[in-house]
């Protein structure tokens, strides 16, 4: 019995500092029922539960009208972000997780300087450790304007006070509002490497959705600077009307576009990403394809995909060939050998280092973000997601994916996996252990 004791309160304590997976346990959740009166417009008949379901949980809804694009090409998303940033009249609003002062993002602190010495309503949150000292220093001439820059930092476990920049409960989160009616979010930072040779996704978006964006970043704002008034919000007619004339030179645009955007946070008592990826993967009925740079996943989501694998849905997963992370590099391929067992086909990215947050489902639903597929994500960071239904946008999408699985990836088989070193299959089992799948 003590030994059982001694086990129980060494586990307490190990969840106590990291905080990891700590919500898991807590939070099933459920679909609303459904009637004529609760359609959601320009949803589909078969997705009118995945939206009820985030709407419950978050309480924002599909919406219309929208103009969005997909920037997957990193010198396309500064060029776009540089000439929007110029053209502000009135405000500009940054949610993110990093924000350096390296080449890419002094060029866009020079202009948000001169916005603000200009009287326009400039205003920025970044996460506390997600900068070093130096990336601190270089944020002096932000702070020494009349920018109102912020930094996030709510730590809630041991570990959030003592080691910052490894820590949970980060802002992960990456939004940035122009004018009321413009917004970007997705995966790139701002920083030089996500602009020169990384790959990553981000979408633009135009549209009545970008007041629902303006709530999620006052969510934010509340908790770092509750003095400042909330953001304010465009009329929907007006929000309508700029994004039908909306226009983006050599940028592929999606009219009249459904999306849903919400966020997710670790002191909720819901859990909306994880949920929203599930619901996706248990009701594809062709194919669910995406990418993720960091795992593992919980264990209800790879329950989730190795289920959809084994009903003959097509299953395929691009990860880094080269992680920035090591760690994560081992934790995938710790999974390897169960998920392609399972049916599910995994490609290496070739190329530089992949980030990219996205799954498409049936040539319909295409999920972008912040929140990579792990616990991290789903359990413990301030995320944020947008799924865009909309027929058009996700066979682009997917378009794109199948190019980069002929062109930039590699295919891993299962062979291969098998015929791997002892001591590379000991490294990926000692990590998995340690820090394998929870929920």
């Amino acid at each position: 019995m003590t030994s059982y004791r001694f086990v129980g309160v060494g586990v307490l304590a190990a969840l106590l500092v990291t905080g990891c997976g700590y919500r898991a346990p807590f939070h099933a959740s459920y679909i609303p029922e459904m009637s004529e009166s609760t359609r959601y417009a320009g949803v589909r008949t078969d997705y009118q539960p995945l939206a009820a379901l985030v709407a419950k949980d978050t309480g924002m809804e599909p919406i219309t009208g929208n103009t969005v694009g997909l920037v997957n090409d990193q010198h396309q998303k500064f060029d776009l972000l540089l000439d929007d940033i110029s053209k502000v009249k009135e405000s500009l609003y940054i949610d993110h997780y990093r924000f350096c002062y390296d080449s890419c993002g002094s060029q866009l602190s020079d202009i948000m300087i001169d916005k603000a010495a200009a009287d326009k309503d400039i205003r920025i949150i970044v996460d506390y450790g997600a900068h070093n000292k130096a990336y601190r220093k270089g944020h002096q001439a932000l702070l020494d304007s009349k920018v109102d820059f912020r930094y996030f930092h709510f730590p809630v476990m041991l570990i959030d006070y003592v080691l910052p920049a490894q820590a949970t409960h980060r802002d992960h989160r990456k939004l940035v509002l122009l004018d009321g009616k413009t917004a970007y979010l997705g995966g790139r930072n701002i920083q030089d490497r996500y602009f020169v040779d990384w790959r990553d996704a981000d979408i633009r978006i135009t549209g009545p959705v970008v007041n629902d964006l303006a709530a999620i970043f006052n969510e934010n704002q509340y908790r770092v600077a509750p003095e400042n008034a909330p953001v304010p919000t465009k009329p929907e007619r007006e929000l309508r009307e700029a994004a039908a004339h909306d226009t983006v030179p050599g940028l592929t645009l999606f009219y009249d576009t459904t999306v849903q955007v919400f966020s997710d946070s670790p002191v909720d008592r819901r859990l909306p990403i994880r949920n929203c990826f599930e619901w996706a993967i248990d009701h594809a009925q062709r194919y669910f394809w995406f990418y993720n740079p960091y795992t593992p996943p919980p264990a209800s989501t790879l329950k989730a995909l190795k289920s959809a694998a084994a009903r003959g849905v097509d299953v395929r997963w691009i990860v880094p060939g080269n992680n920035d992370v090591k760690l994560a590099q081992s934790l995938g391929e710790s999974l390897y050998k169960e998920l392609l067992q399972a049916g599910i086909r995994i490609y290496e990215w070739q190329e530089h280092v992949l980030h990219v947050k996205q799954f498409m489902v049936d040539d319909y639903l295409t999920g972008i973000g912040s929140a990579n597929m792990d616990n991290l994500s789903f359990f413990l960071n301030y995320e944020m997601q947008a799924l865009i239904y909309d027929e058009a946008f996700t066979r682009h999408a997917t378009d794109i994916y199948r190019r980069e699985l002929e062109t930039d990836c590699v295919e891993i088989k299962l062979e291969e996996v098998r015929s791997w070193s002892f001591f590379r299959k000991l490294r990926n089992w000692i990590v998995r252990t340690l820090g394998g799948p929870l929920g």
